[in-house]
Protein backbone atom coordinates (compact mmCIF):
# COMPACT_ATOMS: atom_id res chain seq x y z
CA UNK A 1 0.00 0.00 0.00
CA UNK A 2 2.90 2.23 0.60
CA UNK A 3 4.26 1.65 -2.15
CA UNK A 4 1.09 2.63 -4.41
CA UNK A 5 1.24 5.86 -2.50
CA UNK A 6 4.57 6.87 -3.73
CA UNK A 7 3.72 5.61 -7.38
CA UNK A 8 0.73 7.80 -7.39
CA UNK A 9 2.91 10.49 -5.69
CA UNK A 10 4.93 10.71 -8.21
CA UNK A 11 2.75 10.05 -10.94
CA UNK A 12 0.83 13.45 -9.65
CA UNK A 13 4.32 15.36 -9.47
CA UNK A 14 5.31 14.30 -12.93
CA UNK A 15 2.01 15.74 -14.11
CA UNK A 16 2.26 18.70 -12.60
CA UNK A 17 5.71 19.47 -13.80
CA UNK A 18 4.84 18.40 -17.28
CA UNK A 19 1.91 21.01 -17.02
CA UNK A 20 3.86 23.97 -15.28
CA UNK A 21 6.53 23.86 -18.21
CA UNK A 22 4.03 23.77 -21.03
CA UNK A 23 2.42 26.99 -19.23
CA UNK A 24 5.81 28.80 -18.89
CA UNK A 25 7.31 31.30 -21.52
CA UNK A 26 9.83 29.93 -23.70
CA UNK A 27 11.62 33.74 -23.74
CA UNK A 28 11.55 36.85 -20.98
CA UNK A 29 12.58 39.86 -22.41
CA UNK A 30 14.11 42.07 -19.56
CA UNK A 31 14.96 45.80 -20.07
CA UNK A 32 17.86 46.83 -18.81
CA UNK A 33 18.36 50.12 -20.15
CA UNK A 34 17.87 51.94 -16.68
CA UNK A 35 20.57 50.00 -14.77
CA UNK A 36 23.25 50.53 -18.20
CA UNK A 37 21.71 54.28 -18.37
CA UNK A 38 22.35 54.62 -14.48
CA UNK A 39 26.20 52.54 -14.64
CA UNK A 40 27.16 54.64 -17.99
CA UNK A 41 26.23 57.84 -15.84
CA UNK A 42 27.82 57.05 -12.66
CA UNK A 43 31.52 55.96 -15.06
CA UNK A 44 31.05 59.31 -16.61
CA UNK A 45 30.52 61.22 -13.24
CA UNK A 46 33.79 59.03 -11.90
CA UNK A 47 35.80 60.07 -14.55
CA UNK A 48 34.53 64.09 -14.26
CA UNK A 49 34.93 63.53 -10.10
CA UNK A 50 31.65 65.02 -9.44
CA UNK A 51 29.65 63.52 -6.75
CA UNK A 52 26.07 62.42 -6.47
CA UNK A 53 24.83 65.17 -4.59
CA UNK A 54 26.93 67.99 -6.98
CA UNK A 55 25.03 65.62 -9.75
CA UNK A 56 21.90 66.31 -8.52
CA UNK A 57 22.22 70.11 -7.52
CA UNK A 58 23.24 70.62 -11.14
CA UNK A 59 20.19 69.33 -12.72
CA UNK A 60 18.13 71.08 -9.51
CA UNK A 61 16.55 67.66 -8.43
CA UNK A 62 16.46 65.58 -4.85
CA UNK A 63 19.03 63.77 -4.79
CA UNK A 64 16.73 60.78 -3.89
CA UNK A 65 15.56 61.13 -7.91
CA UNK A 66 19.20 61.58 -8.74
CA UNK A 67 20.06 58.36 -7.16
CA UNK A 68 17.41 56.42 -8.44
CA UNK A 69 18.70 56.92 -12.14
CA UNK A 70 22.06 56.76 -10.94
CA UNK A 71 21.48 53.14 -9.33
CA UNK A 72 19.34 52.33 -12.50
CA UNK A 73 16.28 51.90 -10.34
CA UNK A 74 13.67 54.91 -12.11
CA UNK A 75 11.34 53.19 -15.12
CA UNK A 76 12.29 53.83 -18.17
CA UNK A 77 9.08 55.72 -18.80
CA UNK A 78 9.96 57.90 -16.77
CA UNK A 79 13.39 58.87 -18.31
CA UNK A 80 11.96 60.85 -21.27
CA UNK A 81 13.79 62.83 -23.93
CA UNK A 82 14.27 66.08 -21.79
CA UNK A 83 15.12 64.30 -18.65
CA UNK A 84 18.21 62.42 -20.99
CA UNK A 85 19.00 66.29 -22.54
CA UNK A 86 19.48 67.18 -18.96
CA UNK A 87 21.92 64.60 -18.08
CA UNK A 88 23.83 64.32 -20.87
CA UNK A 89 24.72 68.10 -20.29
CA UNK A 90 25.09 67.78 -16.82
CA UNK A 91 27.70 64.86 -17.43
CA UNK A 92 28.95 66.48 -20.37
CA UNK A 93 28.30 63.91 -23.00
CA UNK A 94 26.16 63.60 -26.36
CA UNK A 95 22.48 62.82 -25.90
CA UNK A 96 22.78 59.97 -28.11
CA UNK A 97 24.99 57.81 -26.24
CA UNK A 98 22.50 58.21 -23.11
CA UNK A 99 19.65 56.81 -25.45
CA UNK A 100 21.78 54.10 -26.51
CA UNK A 101 22.15 52.95 -23.56
CA UNK A 102 18.84 53.52 -21.90
CA UNK A 103 16.81 51.69 -24.88
CA UNK A 104 19.54 49.09 -27.02
CA UNK A 105 20.24 46.60 -23.76
CA UNK A 106 16.96 43.76 -24.08
CA UNK A 107 18.69 40.82 -22.75
CA UNK A 108 16.61 37.47 -23.01
CA UNK A 109 17.83 34.76 -20.20
CA UNK A 110 18.42 31.13 -21.65
CA UNK A 111 16.37 29.82 -18.58
CA UNK A 112 13.67 31.73 -19.49
CA UNK A 113 12.74 33.41 -16.37
CA UNK A 114 13.65 36.96 -16.15
CA UNK A 115 16.10 37.81 -13.77
CA UNK A 116 16.63 41.27 -12.04
CA UNK A 117 20.46 41.84 -12.16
Amino acid sequence: MNNNRELTKKAVLDAVREKAQQTRPTFVKVNNGPKLLGQFLQKCLKRREISRVAFAQSLDMETELADAILDGVLPDSELHADLLHELAEAVDCEYDRLVQALKSNVETPVNGWASIV
